[in-house]
């Protein structure tokens, strides 16, 4: 990213920033640099997300303008190195079969890569080149429907039929909920979409089959999902649940005493981490468990957002959603892009807090793009 901003400035001589954009930066900066003030944030951790969000923005709206806002291009490319990534967590299964080490584990040459479970059916979850099956699943999201779309259309949408059975293979592999949750979200949104009785029939049946399933038959899964359902119905103190459930809802928790205290604006970019450490001790005795897991992201978008942007962020990211929504009637192309990338936002929203991670503040803007070039191509057939 270094070396295109630089290349950018070497060819142009300058640097072409959205100026609403800036606008929107520059308000989260005076709410977070009040909350500095007011204690609820400090300085080091605001630059810390300020400096991100502004590095990450410039550089990847560069990169779509570069490329003549051509969305479709670009997710071209995501889907091909999403495939790429694909095969490589099918490669580590076949690996972990047939006992090849090096074929699975690849903690000797990525230290953070390692993360592999053994299941009860004898197979590992696979994560391909990413730290765990959740965060792969969740970067996977955006192939995950046109994959889902082109099976059960049986179409060749921006990728094969084959390619598009090869990626949702790994991502079964994964078996992991956020992975499973991605699938049943790409299904629904098509369902959603497409409303002729027998195709919502068909495919809800067999949504209900994979969910069922999925549940009955995978004990990793029931145990999260009745954990999490357990929690929340107060039937299960917060420091008898597994890891995943612990550190979802104790940074909910924390989240939501942070809103309290700061509801509208919330407590300032970069504030989780402090939030967590003020609000820790009214969620679970520090002393039954270890603390601190996942308190810099909030481990869900949703639940940081809340935290640190209070109403405000949370209305505001969700009337993003909703304002650059590119409907089926509009244009089907674009269509297919606007859901996809929809699918990577509510996989996040569930169970990714980071705001740079793999790309996210990219598919923000081929969001915002996707609609641009939608409405551009109406107003150009309009004319003809």
């Amino acid at each position: 990213m270094l070396l295109f901003l630089a290349m950018y400035i070497f060819s142009f001589g300058r640097l072409e920033i959205n100026k609403m954009f800036i606008l929107i930066l520059t308000l989260a900066t005076l709410l977070s640099l009040l909350n500095i003030f007011w204690g609820n944030d400090s300085c080091f951790l605001f630059l810390k997300q300020f400096g991100g969000f502004l590095f990450n923005g410039v550089v990847y709206y560069l990169l779509i303008r570069i490329n003549k806002n051509d969305i479709d291009k670009l997710f071209r490319v995501y889907l091909k190195i999403a495939f790429i990534v694909a095969i490589i967590g099918i490669f580590q299964e076949f690996s972990y079969l047939i006992g090849f080490k090096y074929g699975y584990d690849f903690s000797y040459f990525m230290s953070k890569i390692s993360n592999f479970v053994g299941t009860e059916f004898g197979m590992i979850r696979v994560s391909s080149i990413l730290p765990e099956p959740a965060h792969f699943g969740t970067v996977m999201a955006p192939a995950i429907f046109v994959s889902v779309l082109n099976i059960v259309k049986r179409e060749n949408n921006f990728i094969s039929r084959k390619a598009s059975i090869l990626i949702i293979i790994s991502v079964l592999l994964s078996f992991s909920l956020v992975s499973y949750l991605g699938i049943v979200v790409a299904s629904f949104l098509i369902v959603f979409n497409y409303r002729k009785i027998m195709f919502i029939v068909v495919c809800t049946s067999a949504l209900f089959a994979f969910i069922s399933s999925a549940y009955l038959f995978m004990p990793t899964i029931r145990m999260r999902v009745d954990d999490t359902v357990s929690i929340v119905t107060g039937r299960m103190p917060l420091d008898k649940t597994n890891n995943t459930t612990f550190v979802l809802c104790n940074n909910a928790i924390i989240a939501y005493k942070s809103f309290l205290h700061n509801p509208l604006f919330g407590s300032g970019l970069g504030s989780h981490p402090m939030s967590y450490d003020h609000y820790i001790s009214q969620a679970i005795d520090p002393r039954k468990y270890i603390i601190g897991q996942d308190s810099k992201d909030a481990s869900s978008l949703f639940v940081r957002l809340l935290s640190e942007t209070g109403l405000m962020g949370v209305v505001s990211f969700f009337y993003f959603i909703v304002k650059f929504y590119v409907s089926k009637k509009r244009d089907v192309h674009f269509w297919i892009i606007s859901n996809s990338i929809i699918c990577l936002f509510i996989l996040y929203l569930v169970r990714q807090g980071n705001y740079f991670y793999c790309g996210f503040i990219f598919f923000i803007w081929a969001y915002f793009f996707t609609a641009k070039s939608a409405v551009k191509l109406i107003n150009s057939d309009i004319k003809k």
